[in-house]
């Protein structure tokens, strides 16, 4: 049984003797065994998502059956956890993205496959760093100190992501998503409320994906053939001062505050320099255009008995800014054999190797892009006598140096596959039983030279890091399925038992008597070398039934038991209990049956899941060892307590109600659905402070709550299906979700990052500042102040900015807001100026063909989210050694008074550059994601030259993005990771435009 369009096998369709009892239901690969007599019967063939059939049975003993789809959007299959289910009966809130609608689009990584695709999932590329971290938030932040990372399961392994990197470089991190090639993924499903996660038990606090990759398909054997070319280029550049202005701006500065100039034009003191000449352009100098490539070569076919697919990738894409790319070979080999009609077994398994070229950056004063923003431009390249230009004023390094000199590479080798099999014990039971794996295997390698200003001090600086993490699991699983008249009934029993193991190696070594060897056996100097190794287990027992009558009338019931090593010895399991129901109302006799409303659905569902990302030793008193740890003891190794255990610690706990409808227009050309929900994340991991004679400082306990409710709506329109070939067809999704802590230790706030603060009542991603008020413009206006200070406080020597004569504001400088009303500025005015959470995300997909033309374009978008910028506040100051933005032309003086940049100031006497919304930013977007025309060849002129199809493209990446935004890019987050520290930006690595030409290619 097969698509008639894809030729994939079609599995449970039910194909029957019409007339009769005698029935079977095809396997997974689409494949039937059924006695019937030879002549004179016909079979009825349906399954759900395609339109019913009738077949006379001929002489042979073998018959192929294509069935065409049925275009009802709401009756595509939907995989949920440990099985699949008809779209129809789906009781809980599941999102499903199809390879259809990212295939033949050149898309590199599992994040542009997320992003804007599915209504609640918010997808944010915290850094363009080629192979660098991404956020995927499911509903929203789902902790303030754990994970709020989905699950990740790749064809029913639970895989290992996060950040494996023991080198610093800023605030960017690996992502082990990447090893995940997005050739190799047929569908995607995101269980995003507790009634469908609760399956996944204590790892679902943050929802699931279900990654399902391509298989093979009974046939001829199908050699494919996919790959692009292409070169990125920088969306924006920042405008900056030139050598002169940046001179003048820094003589200005220094005067304004009664300092002797920086630049002169002859006899220069020790703190001083001669004017140069020179003026660079530092991000001409560290920006180039890049290339970025991917081939793949896929191969998939087989017979009745067995199907495989083969594929193998190679991904190559440089980085925008010097120094830095990512590449990634992998491979992947999927096989399902029948052995007989009742027993059947198979293989999935895909490895990896990456090689990440790293540079620092991301809040990193030597980073690449952090140099060429605030070296000023009076300096050059290179010296006349050859050596790397710099500021002897500043520790800022010299861009090019910090791209081209040091050596960063970061290799990681990945393995995720499993083996299964099954057997049918009788005709509604079946027995599956599993065994999967996770290894991953990562060596990174950093030399810094002498040559630069990290490594001038050691003499060159040498690091070595060597992890791996193998995860083993085992999973057996009883599922019956029965029909009883009208009512179906199907049930599932499961086990699963998960063991994680990691170990690593970190060495530092400095004292490099040359540069040009830079082996650790070089170093003369090892001055620190660590080894580590945890782990953590997980025992679980799960069962889930689905009943439906009719139809018409849906019941979902799940519960799952978790037992972890990480949890505390008073609290090792947990229960994770949920129930859904839905009504399709449009299955009543009552229900008019119009052209219009064709498909109405109601559902509701209620849900327990668990964050259990909480480290595997939170809940352990633990000990230190070896004399780094014990300073105190004049480095003689012993052993010294560092951690208060905690008995009773236990996961994080999610309770989640969730409210649907499901609508079809017009037989189905256009679907709605929306959800409205709200989650309530309880226990959260906090320090309590402990008093000091305790000998513990602070104790993690489960303490903090936080909430998050919201509305979804997804809209898939079949806009024009017309005879004459042309095919239209719309995806829009959009998304309102609301965030807010409601409760932490002693209700007291915490302050984070930049700019960032957790509190009761606030949203995560709250930033917490000033506010400003004016520019102050003259002396009468300050001494004004002053005079209302002293008379509202009643001392004689108060001041309304600034604590003595010698900071006080001058005309040019910022008055700030007195928040509290007391007369005077202190740390109390500063109040919530803004947050880093949007109030509506979402995307839209456009997908046309006709005559061999094929157009898809596809818009992301988030709005109403600020954005901390504090590169400004390093670039706009004014009141140092840094180069600075253009923006700055336009700051105060006695002659340009019309302006809400204040004077240059060296030092910053009245701290101007506080934290406050000066530097906050509207962050809203809506970004061109994806665009690709592409041209299926005729068959004739393919055939002509042996293939059996061929298609060539042309696409791009990020092609328009309108923001108010001023910095390079408005989809980043410095603080990758971080829940708390979010929409900060500082000196972060920017998203390139990309432009491609590709080819695919059926052999």
């Amino acid at each position: 049984m097969t698509d008639r369009a894809t030729g994939e096998g079609i599995p449970g369709a039910t194909v029957l003797v019409k007339g009769t009892n005698n029935g079977v239901s095809t396997n997974s690969d689409g494949t039937f065994t059924l006695t019937a007599p030879t002549t004179g019967g016909t079979l009825a063939i349906s399954s759900v998502g395609y339109l019913s059939i009738e077949q006379a049975i001929g002489s042979s003993d073998q018959i192929s059956i294509g069935l065409a789809a049925d275009n009802k959007t709401l009756s595509e299959i939907v995989v949920v956890g440990y099985g699949q289910q008809s779209k129809t009966l789906v009781t809980g809130a599941v999102a499903s993205v199809d390879a259809k609608q990212f295939e033949g689009q050149p898309v590199a990584g599992l994040d542009q496959v997320l992003q804007g695709r599915a209504s609640g999932v918010q997808v944010t590329a915290n850094s363009g760093t080629p192979g660098g971290g991404v956020a995927v938030r499911i509903r929203g932040n789902n902790s303030i100190s754990a994970s709020s990372e989905p699950l990740y399961v790749v064809d029913g392994v639970p895989i290992n992501t996060g950040s494996y990197s023991n080198i610093a470089v800023g605030n960017q991190q690996l992502n082990d998503l990447a090893d995940i090639n997005p050739n190799d993924i047929a569908s995607m499903e995101i269980l995003k409320d507790a009634s469908a996660a609760a399956i996944y038990g204590s790892r679902a606090a943050n929802g699931v994906v279900l990654i399902t990759t391509k298989r093979g398909q009974a046939g001829r054997t199908k050699i494919t053939l996919d790959a692009y070319q292409g070169v990125q280029q920088t969306i924006k550049r920042l405008d900056v001062l030139n050598g002169q202005e940046s001179q003048d701006l820094i003589n200005e500065a220094r005067t304004n505050v009664g300092a002797a100039p920086r630049y002169v034009t002859a006899n220069p003191t020790s703190t001083q320099q001669l004017f140069s000449t020179a003026s660079t352009n530092w991000q001409d100098e560290i920006f180039r255009t890049a290339r970025v490539g991917s081939y793949t070569l896929s191969a998939s076919g087989g017979d009745t008995k067995t199907r495989f697919l083969v594929s193998g990738t190679y991904f190559d894409q440089q980085g925008i800014i010097l120094g830095s790319g990512f590449k990634r070979g992998s491979g992947r080999v999927n096989l399902d054999h029948k052995l007989t009609d009742k027993i059947r077994f198979g293989l999935n398994a895909t490895g990896s190797r990456s090689l990440s070229t790293r540079i620092n950056n991301d809040n990193n004063i030597y980073g690449v892009l952090s140099t060429a923003v605030l070296l000023g431009s009076q300096f050059p390249v290179r010296n006349p006598d050859g050596t790397y230009g710099r500021d002897p004023f500043s520790s800022v390094e010299n861009p090019v140096a910090a791209a081209t000199e040091p050596t960063f590479t970061a290799r990681n080798n990945r393995v995720v596959g499993n083996v299964y099999g099954e057997i049918d014990i009788l005709k509604t039971l079946r027995f599956r039983s599993s065994l999967g794996a996770d290894y991953l295997n990562l060596k990174e390698d950093r030399f810094v030279p002498s040559t630069l200003l990290q490594g001038v001090g050691s003499n060159g600086l040498g690091n070595a890091n060597s992890r791996y993490d193998i995860s083993w699991l085992t999973e057996n699983t009883l599922s019956y399925n029965k029909a009883f008249g009208d009512h179906n009934l199907s049930v599932l029993l499961g086990q699963s038992a998960q063991k994680s193991v990691q170990e690593g190696i970190q060495t530092t070594v400095t004292g490099f008597a040359t540069n040009k060897i830079t082996r650790l056996s070089a170093g003369a100097v090892k001055s620190e070398a660590s080894s580590d190794a945890t782990q953590w287990t997980l025992l679980s027992y799960f069962g889930r039934l689905n009943y439906d009558y009719k139809s018409r009338y849906l019941l979902t019931a799940t519960m799952r038991t978790d037992g972890s090593s990480r949890f505390g010895v008073d609290n090792k399991w947990g229960y994770f209990p949920a129930v859904s129901g839905g009504w399709r109302v449009s299955q009543e006799s009552f229900f008019p049956q119009d052209f219009v409303i064709s498909e109405l659905k109601l559902r509701a569902g209620y849900g327990q899941t668990g964050n259990f990302e909480i480290g595997n030793f939170a809940s352990r008193t633990l000990f230190g060892v070896g004399a780094a740890n014990l300073a105190n003891y004049n480095g003689v190794a012993g052993l010294a307590p560092t951690q208060l255990g905690v008995r009773d610690l236990s996961w994080e706990k999610v309770e989640e109600t969730n409210a649907g409808i499901d609508l079809g227009f017009f037989q189905d050309r256009i679907g709605f659905s929306a959800n409205v929900f709200k989650r309530n994340n309880n226990d959260l991991l906090l320090n309590r402070p402990l008093p000091l004679t305790s000998g513990y400082a602070s104790v993690t306990q489960n303490i903090g709550n936080l909430e998050n409710k919201g509305l979804e709506f997804e809209v898939t329109s079949q806009n024009v299906k017309s005879d004459n070939g042309l095919n239209w067809t719309t995806n829009f999704n959009i998304s309102f979700i609301r965030n807010k802590v409601t409760k932490l230790y002693n209700n007291a706030p915490i302050l984070q990052g930049f700019a960032s603060r957790v509190a009761v009542g606030e949203p995560l991603g709250s930033f917490f500042g000033y506010r400003v008020d004016r520019i102050y413009q003259s002396q009468e206006e300050i001494n004004a102040d002053i005079a209302n200070a002293r008379a509202r406080t009643g001392n004689a020597n108060a001041f309304y900015q600034g604590t003595s004569t010698t900071n006080q504001p001058r005309p040019g400088d910022i008055r700030f807001v007195d928040v509290n009303g007391d007369g005077v500025i202190t740390s109390d005015d500063q109040t919530t100026i803004g947050s880093a959470q949007p109030k509506f995300f979402g995307g839209i997909n456009n997908q046309l063909s006709w005559g061999g033309f094929d157009l898809a374009f596809f818009f992301q978008f988030t709005y109403g989210n600020k954005i901390y910028n504090n590169t400004r506040s390093f670039a706009e100051g004014m009141s140092g050694q840094f180069g600075q933005l253009a923006s700055v032309r336009d700051r105060w003086t006695p002659t340009n008074t019309d302006t809400d940049i204040p004077r240059a100031a060296a030092g910053d006497p009245n701290q101007n550059n506080r934290v406050s919304d000066r530097w906050l930013e509207d962050g809203s977007y809506l970004r061109l994601k994806t665009l690709t025309l592409g041209y299926n060849i005729p068959s004739t002129w393919a055939k002509s030259a042996h293939l059996q199809s061929a298609r060539i493209y042309v696409g791009g990446q990020n092609l328009l993005t309108f923001t108010k935004y001023s910095g390079l890019d408005p989809e980043i987050n410095t603080f990758s990771g971080s829940n708390t520290s979010l929409g900060t930006d500082f000196l972060t690595f920017p998203q390139a435009r990309v432009y491609q030409v590709g080819i695919n290619l059926g052999l």
